[in-house]
């Protein structure tokens, strides 16, 4: 479900000049896993809207559906008050270049204050890139620092690494897989060392009495390391009731 507090803050993707319409498709997808749902199209080579471009997408189609086509980057930024260039040429007109985390991070900081703030990234045609005249609107150049021996990205993929940077950095997008999970309190845990020790003892394990402390010890530091729920820790009292059940009788 869409977050309805995001919809003013995410950035505007806009494709420049694409050659192929199935590239379209597969940066529709990226943006969608990351939440961006906003494209914009300049010139694209083939048209729009495009077949070719719905079965990459998979279930991206509503961004595709979604997407405006403008005949220029002038006209596709016009709303905009930022605007970032992905390129790999760093060097141009002395624009400030950032990464793909600095610039979400700039996005967040400006959007936090204003909510009404729209920023845009530009990504060019597969073959050559954003030509100078596409890059002399950004007011950032957006640079991948990748391997020096092999540095191409693939469309997609730069629409990607960006969208990720911007969705796994926004307000709440920290994910708990334990969400019902609750630490054991320091008494619960000790309790069941407790028992554990008496029924060691009784069972000869500290055969050699002068290890028993150091013994003890690493025992106590891996189940503090394992940081178990309450839950846990009554599992473990009841693996010791099983076991030690047929020596009560």
């Amino acid at each position: 479900m869409a977050d309805p507090n995001l919809a003013a803050t995410k950035p505007v993707i806009v494709l420049v000049q694409t050659q192929m319409a199935v590239n379209i498709g597969m940066c529709a997808r990226a943006m969608l896993n990351c939440g961006l749902d906003e494209l914009r199209l300049v010139a694209p080579r083939d048209g729009w809207p495009n077949e070719g471009a719905i079965a990459p997408a998979t279930d991206a189609k509503r961004v595709l559906e979604g997407a405006r086509v403008y005949d220029t980057v002038a006209e596709a930024v016009a709303d905009c008050h930022q605007v970032y260039a992905a390129t790999a040429r760093i060097r141009h007109l002395n624009t400030p270049a950032v990464t793909a985390a600095e610039a979400a991070a700039e996005m967040h900081v400006v959007t936090a204050k204003n909510a009404d703030h729209r920023a845009a990234i530009l990504f060019g045609p597969e073959a050559s890139g954003l030509d100078n005249d596409a890059m002399s609107y950004a007011d950032r150049l957006l640079h991948y620092p990748m391997n020096p021996e092999f540095t191409s990205l693939n469309l997609a993929q730069a629409v990607l690494l960006f969208s990720w940077e911007w969705w796994s950095t926004r307000a709440g997008a920290t994910v708990s897989y334990e969400r019902d999970w609750e630490l054991a309190p320091k008494s619960e845990l000790e309790y069941y060392l407790n028992r554990l020790e008496a029924e060691l003892d009784q069972r000869g394990f500290f055969a050699d009495q002068s290890k028993r402390s150091n013994g003890m010890q690493k025992i106590r530091a891996f189940f503090g390391r394992s940081n178990a729920s309450s839950q846990e820790v009554k599992s473990l009292q009841g693996i010791i009731s099983s076991l030690t059940s047929e020596f009560r009788k």
